[in-house]
């Protein structure tokens, strides 16, 4: 039996003083030996930490009852080794770097449970989007999405002009990972005007869980964490990851010509420069000298680390 439990959940509301719930969650995961990402933001919080479970179910409490947050939906997995190196609590002004007038908290699409999302993606009238990274669509989506090939969230508002803009009427389903990315993609298109918009309740990972026999996802689900992948069961999947440049790998890819552990891939060989493989060579070269220590390389920043409550 799994050791470790994974949760990630998030909250779209308005905290008056977000670094004093970054400040309470580091206390609280240091003493429990939590890892993981934490943001929190005055738009709300996003994150995904791994540990004890008696832990981590005492730090949704602590958030709700000290802070008042409304935590609700976490979706809970396991892994038999920690799957983050290290915990990092980051402060920002947004939960998203999406720039615009518009308002997650106040106005977002309208959020879908598994049964309803699979009866909405399967009407021919609907557009299914999925708004994650291109290459986290590479390895898993839903049948007949429509993939905007973004290297981040930042280059939405533009694919939506150019490629979206003449269906405003039509409904529009869109999902994500978690849900995160789609609270503020679903709450910036209804701004520029779209009527009808719904998102995955959760997002894919919560989908997973809940879904049963009638399961529509297809592939492997991307997570920003050491497990790279999970099936549909939501169990660590069949890929790696090239740490050069982060895109997940299969057993196959590792055949290439390209690929050095740690340093480079088929994907990404061709861009990144010598002086950064030889940088990331050095990287890999002090990760197996810790391995061999029995010691974890956390990769860790002080500067960085130092930084973490200052807004970006």
């Amino acid at each position: 039996m799994a050791d470790n439990h994974v949760v990630t959940f998030y909250s779209i509301e308005k905290i008056g003083d977000h670094k004093k719930v970054g400040r309470t969650v580091e206390r609280h995961c240091i003493k429990n030996s939590i890892v993981g990402t934490f943001f929190s933001t005055p738009q709300g919080v996003n994150t995904t930490l791994s540990g004890k479970k008696k832990a981590l179910i005492e730090l949704v409490s602590l958030l709700e009852k000290k802070f008042k947050l409304t935590i609700k939906d976490e979706t809970w997995s396991s892994s038999n080794s920690l799957p983050f190196k290290r915990l990092k609590i980051k402060c920002r002004n947004r939960l998203l770097p999406l720039k615009g007038d518009f308002d997650p908290v106040t106005s977002r699409g309208k959020h879908l449970n598994y049964q309803d999302w699979n009866k909405l993606i399967t009407d021919p009238n609907t557009i299914i989007l999925d708004v994650r990274n291109n290459y986290e669509t590479e390895i898993g989506t839903f049948k007949n999405s429509i993939i905007p090939k973004m290297d981040n969230l930042t280059e939405f508002p533009h694919f939506v002009d150019k490629e979206l803009s003449e269906i405003k009427k039509k409904k529009i389903a869109m999902f994500c990972t978690g849900g995160i990315r789609c609270e503020i993609a679903s709450s910036f298109m209804m701004n520029e005007g779209f009527e009808d918009v719904y998102q995955l309740d959760g997002g894919i990972l919560r989908y997973l869980k809940d879904v049963q026999d009638e399961n529509l996802w297809e592939g492997e689900c991307f997570v920003f964490d050491e497990r790279v992948t999970v099936d549909k069961n939501l169990k660590p999947g069949n890929f790696l990851q090239c740490f050069g440049c982060r895109r997940p790998l299969s057993k196959t890819d590792l055949e290439s010509k390209y690929y050095e552990k740690g340093v480079s891939c088929h994907k990404c060989y061709n861009v990144s420069s010598k002086k950064d493989k030889e940088r990331f060579s050095q990287r890999q070269l002090q990760i197996e000298l810790a391995e061999e220590k029995g010691h974890v390389h956390m990769g860790a920043n002080a500067k960085q680390e130092k930084r973490r409550y200052k807004d970006v």
